[in-house]
């Protein structure tokens, strides 16, 4: 009687989890969306050309600080901001329903690190021209604190949604985010130096144990990864993992979760 009565509270219990994962992939969504609605307001917080123009003037300006922040708090929560909160990975979301076709990946994702480590030697060639970091101005080129102020603004912004839309017509779902973000590096390495450090984190933990190779799990990841080939280690520990939790959400075995801790290697690669 006791198994039979396990049993038949295993339907419910699997419903419930459903509707749980169902929601939080809604709120990520909406969350991610609004992020895109607010672009016209924090676009220039994540401008990597003020970057360069503050650290001339001596001045650690908006975007340096976000990009130390996100740095910073890659360091527990890896690229969850990419998953959660990035405008530009809103907008590639919007746009997913549309494309829907699978990004390529293998070398492209390369791309963004050829992009950036010249573009931060120059960050800090200019500021040991300036003399170092001298004041903190988180204002410096945003005017009022909001980013599109005058109509000269709308060309850049207008750009960079360009930048990140059209390419991924061709190229797949969020393409642009494994091709050219110059915020990803930030979190790539705040990641791996805090997996280096041990430091609880967020990501996908596995059971590859239980997984039947339905293959939901990559047709729902946004980063298109294969996800049934990164389970060996018993944690999805790729650079490109967006912390999403869509694999997990989608999964029918409850092989994945998204959850908070060391992303311990498991004995014999299980």
């Amino acid at each position: 009687m006791a198994r039979s009565a396990e049993e038949a509270r295993r339907p419910a219990t699997g419903a419930r989890i459903r509707r749980a994962t169902g929601k939080r992939q809604r709120a990520r969504r909406l969350a991610l969306t609004v992020s895109f609605l607010l672009f016209p307001i924090t676009i220039f917080y994540f401008s990597p050309v003020l970057v360069i123009e503050g650290a001339l003037a001596g001045a650690v300006v908006g975007s340096m600080l976000v990009f130390l922040l996100q740095f910073a708090s890659a360091l527990v929560l890896r690229r969850a901001f990419c998953g959660w909160l990035c405008a530009a990975g809103g907008l590639q979301e919007i746009e997913a329903d549309a494309v829907g076709k699978p990004a390529r990946l293998g070398w492209r994702t390369r791309i963004k690190y050829v992009i950036w480590v010249p573009w931060f030697a120059s960050i800090v060639a200019c500021a040991w021209v300036a003399g170092g970091f001298t004041t903190i101005d988180p204002l410096a080129g945003i005017p009022g604190g909001v980013s599109l102020n005058n109509p000269l603004g709308l060309g850049i912004y207008f750009g960079i949604v360009a930048l990140f839309f059209v390419p991924n017509l061709f190229l797949g779902r969020r393409a642009m985010c494994h091709c050219i973000c110059w915020m990803a590096p930030f979190m790539v390495l705040g990641g791996k130096l805090g997996r280096a450090m041990r430091v609880p984190q967020l990501h996908i933990d596995a059971r590859p144990e239980t997984c039947v190779g339905c293959g939901k799990c990559s047709k729902a990841c946004p980063m298109s990864l294969d996800v049934p080939a990164l389970l060996h280690e018993g944690a999805i520990a790729d650079a490109e993992c967006i912390q999403c939790g869509a694999c997990a959400d989608t999964c029918p075995k409850d092989t994945l979760s998204l959850r908070f801790g060391r992303m311990a290697k498991r004995a014999g690669g299980a």
